[in-house]
């Protein structure tokens, strides 16, 4: 009797393909398990992760906090989640937009003091935030300042257009960046009637720093343009600045900066002021105590403090 052939029946392929794209994904999720884990980001948390994504783009723009940059540079990588970003360009993962908090006009204080970087695009030395892809310039700079003013009660505005757009939309060179500065005096002046104060933040060429109650201090400079009618007003406001930069921080200005034949849109306004923070060698700890200083300056001076 013959033996009967018994035909086993035939793996179906598509159950390989499956069972293949199964160990791909869990070798995936692993890996991607283990790089989160290493660098302390937390994926449920879409502020974190889109705060991060801003960061990582180099979009670090809005409030943020005074000591929280030193903070990054001596911290570990999850430290830049901490950051009080007041408007961060940020990627957005989900299409549903947060509801923004409405804000009561009465609890609202008007701005006194307008921000601007004439010369938007200077940097600072990256020194540790290299590795975070972040280079510090005097528009991160302005920024602080502004969070400075408002821990004293004084708010601000930072003009956030880039100044590279305005250059190029009308043509102008980089010599001609005063031109596109005074297009946005003229309208911060007629969008924020109760601004009184226009500071022009600028960083030297010349680098140098002191150690004041044994914490860095980039140093500053004021500058005076002359070739203006009534520049005398200009100085008087920023030589009692001065005066109290001085007194309270021995050693961290330079000598007063005279142009003889040059306004720096001074004559704008008879508050309008320029005043140069630290150089390409200086990193961001310095600048930042100084920019802290030059509020506390303020608050002082014109703030009624």
């Amino acid at each position: 009797m013959r033996k009967r052939f018994i035909a086993y029946p035939k793996y179906n392929f598509n159950i390989f393909k499956i069972v293949a794209y199964i160990i791909l994904a869990i070798i995936g999720f692993i890996i991607t398990v283990k790089v989160l884990f290493k660098s302390y980001i937390d994926t449920n948390n879409e502020e974190m992760v889109n705060k991060m994504l801003a960061v990582s783009s180099n979009n670090l723009i809005g409030n943020v906090s005074l000591f929280d940059i030193a903070n990054m540079r001596l911290s570990k990588p999850e430290t830049l989640l901490s950051m009080s970003f007041g408007k961060v360009s940020s990627i957005d993962y989900k299409k549903e937009e947060k509801k923004e908090e409405k804000v009561s006009k009465t609890e609202k204080k008007e701005p006194l003091i307008y921000i601007y970087n004439t010369h938007q695009t200077e940097e600072y030395n990256a020194g540790n935030l290299k590795e975070y892809n972040i280079t510090p310039t005097v528009y991160m700079a302005a920024n602080i300042l502004k969070k400075k003013l408002s821990n004293l009660g004084i708010e601000s505005i930072v003009e956030d257009e880039n100044i590279v757009d305005v250059l190029r939309k009308n043509n102008w060179k980089y010599s001609e960046s005063y031109n596109a500065s005074w297009m946005w005096l003229e309208r911060a002046h007629e969008k924020y009637p109760s601004v009184k104060y226009f500071i022009d933040l600028h960083r030297d060429s010349s680098s140098g720093k002191v150690t004041i109650n044994d914490e860095p201090y980039a140093k500053m400079m004021f500058v005076i343009g002359m070739n203006h009618e009534g520049y005398e007003k200009n100085e008087s406001l920023m030589l009692e600045l001065n005066t109290y930069l001085n007194e309270n921080y021995q050693g961290l200005m330079r000598d007063v900066f005279y142009g003889k034949r040059s306004r720096y849109n001074q004559h704008f306004n008879e508050n309008t002021m320029l005043i140069e923070v630290g150089g390409p060698k200086n990193n961001i700890e310095e600048v930042q105590n100084s920019v802290s200083a030059l509020g506390d300056a303020l608050a002082h001076v014109i703030g009624g403090i």
